[in-house]
């Protein structure tokens, strides 16, 4: 007899045989997720190494940028150098100090929000003692320029009593600077300033830098010597700045200082 019975429902499946057991995909193997976890910490280490490698060459490029212009700096105390180069050196020069004045206002500014001084180490910024403060004329006394702390800039240096001379409290290398106007001249002599140092078991100090300059006939005229440079100073070392003559000079505008490079 033929069965000519028919439905829209599907047969039931066939029951799975004993011992079977459904196969696993390969992607879910775990040997494929510690590849996959290796290859992601590989990408990770050598991106971080790229990275690593072109701050350092930043670095590395900064550095001797520093030292060609530290190089330059102490080639400038040279007095044989050419008007060429004398000028490239006043260029040099008028960049660090545009550098120093932005880190006094960057350290005033800071000093205004903490309430206290905030400086990146050893550094002098030193005015010249006004007439009004030198009661006992000292300023006139010697050749050596005397400077107003309590208008000066005063970072882990000490100054003398005598109020002329730098202590080194620090070991390293410093930028030192100097700059005098003259507002007289001297018929018997050429207007120089000079930025000194004491040397241990000698009573007359060394020079390490001097600048000149000249004043024409007119008296309403002036003239300024500038200087700057960079020296390895020991501590206990003095620097002090000497002129032909104080009764010579401008006291509004004369300046000495220096900061620690490293």
């Amino acid at each position: 007899m033929i069965n000519t019975f028919h439905t829209s429902y599907n047969p039931p499946p066939v029951p799975p045989r004993a011992g079977y057991s459904k196969p696993r995909l390969v992607g879910n193997t775990p040997l494929v997720k510690f590849l996959s976890v290796m290859l992601l910490l590989l990408m990770i280490l050598t991106f971080g190494g790229f990275l690593y490698l072109f701050q350092k060459l930043n670095m590395l490029q900064d550095s001797y940028h520093d030292e060609v212009s530290l190089q330059r700096l102490q080639e400038c105390a040279d007095s044989s150098m050419g008007e060429d180069s004398m000028t490239e050196c006043g260029k040099l020069m008028e960049k660090y100090k545009a550098v120093i004045a932005k880190v006094s206002q960057a350290n005033e500014k800071l000093s205004k929000l903490t309430g206290g001084p905030h400086f990146l180490g050893p550094a002098a910024h030193m005015i010249a003692l006004t007439e009004h403060k030198d009661k006992t004329s000292a300023f006139l006394k010697t050749n050596s320029l005397l400077w107003d702390e309590e208008h000066s800039l005063v970072q882990d240096v000490r100054l003398s009593n005598e109020r002329d001379k730098l202590t080194i409290q620090y070991p390293g290398i410093y930028f030192i600077y100097s700059q005098v106007t003259f507002s007289r001249n001297s018929p018997s002599s050429s207007l120089k300033q000079s930025i000194k140092i004491t040397v241990p078991k000698k009573h007359q100090g060394k020079e390490l830098l001097k600048s000149f300059c000249s004043l024409k006939p007119n008296p309403q005229n002036l003239c300024t010597a500038s200087v700057a440079g960079v020296f390895h100073l020991e501590k206990d070392q003095q620097i002090y700045v000497t002129v032909t003559n104080t009764s010579l000079v401008n006291r509004e505008s004369c300046n000495f200082g220096l900061f620690k490079l490293r």
